[in-house]
């Protein structure tokens, strides 16, 4: 967990790290970067860089939180990326559903898979999901937010033009 900058969200619970791309607001990713600066600084989370990888010990942090929280879930990840077992997912939602003083939000470009694993999990009323939408290219994903069983629901546009 990390405070965090970012306007809509306290603080960063990132239980998987690292990330493919997929798409061309790909291009922009902020987590790409930071990630291979973390490993240069010697930062055992980042010993991979920006190759996904799971973090099952820090399922234990939201636990520990003493006062109600809002998360951003994976800033430096995809929780939805298809590399990631749906038994971690269920994992991660677990945990969610067991602290619902929190509001977790989950911002993904990977809405496909949402959908396809969408009733394996448990959406807990403090689950927020949204989908990053850069172009009209992608703009399917908002309609597969509309699908998604989460309790508040929000599409993140960023503007995009080409360089």
């Amino acid at each position: 967990m990390s405070q965090s900058n970012i306007e809509w969200t306290e603080i960063t619970w990132n239980p998987t790290t690292g990330c493919t791309k997929i798409s061309e607001g790909c291009v922009f990713c902020y987590a790409y970067p930071l990630s291979l600066r973390l490993k240069a600084m010697g930062l055992e989370k980042y010993r991979n860089g920006f190759k996904l990888t799971l973090h099952p010990h820090e399922l234990i942090k939201p636990y520990t939180w003493q006062k109600p929280k809002i998360v951003f879930v994976n800033s430096m990840s995809d929780l939805f990326h298809h590399e990631v077992p749906i038994e971690f997912i269920q994992q991660v939602f677990k945990v969610m559903n067991e602290t619902p003083q929190h509001h977790y939000q989950l911002l993904t470009k990977r809405s496909e898979r949402v959908l396809k694993i969408a009733n394996q999990l448990s959406w807990s009323p403090n689950i927020w999901v949204g989908v990053s939408v850069e172009n009209e290219n992608v703009t399917p994903r908002i309609n597969d937010l509309s699908s998604f069983p989460a309790n508040r629901l929000s599409a993140r546009f960023i503007h995009w033009k080409s360089i």
